[in-house]
């Protein structure tokens, strides 16, 4: 059976305003756990080219950990190293704030240029971030 997906004209640009004040109060968050090793990345990105010569971009917003460390190139390793550590907040940070709740969590889009296509029960999920902007059945 095909997925049922919604194209929304210039969606892109209405997940971008509702994120940009919500991605600042992540660099907050992020600058209380500088020294720590950790990092939350609060949006992530898989881009992928289509045989036509297409370029999708794959956005999941969520929380997602990272660790930081440095392995010195001159002694054989690859510079800063970034390894996923999962969704939960790790154990480590057990005595620092919660990060802040982002208002568009578990959203995943295929941005295509400005437009995003976005699956209908996310849709009706999220049918206020998209108000006023025009979504046809894709």
């Amino acid at each position: 059976m095909p997925r049922c997906r919604i194209r929304v004209r210039n969606g892109y640009q209405a997940i971008k305003a509702v994120l940009e004040d919500f991605l600042k109060e992540v660099y907050r968050y992020n600058s209380l756990l500088k020294g720590t090793g950790f990092y939350l990345k609060p949006v992530h990105i898989v881009t992928r080219r289509l045989s036509d010569g297409t370029r999708l971009r794959y956005m999941y917003i969520g929380r997602y950990w990272w660790r930081l460390s440095y392995e010195p190139k001159r002694r054989g390793g690859k510079g800063l190293r970034w390894r996923y550590v999962g969704r939960e907040k790790p154990p480590e940070l057990h005595g620092y704030p919660d990060p802040p709740t982002s208002p568009l969590h578990g959203l995943h889009v295929i941005v295509d240029g400005d437009d995003v296509l976005i699956d209908c029960k996310l849709y009706e999920r999220y049918r206020w971030v998209f108000e006023g902007y025009t979504a046809e059945h894709a």
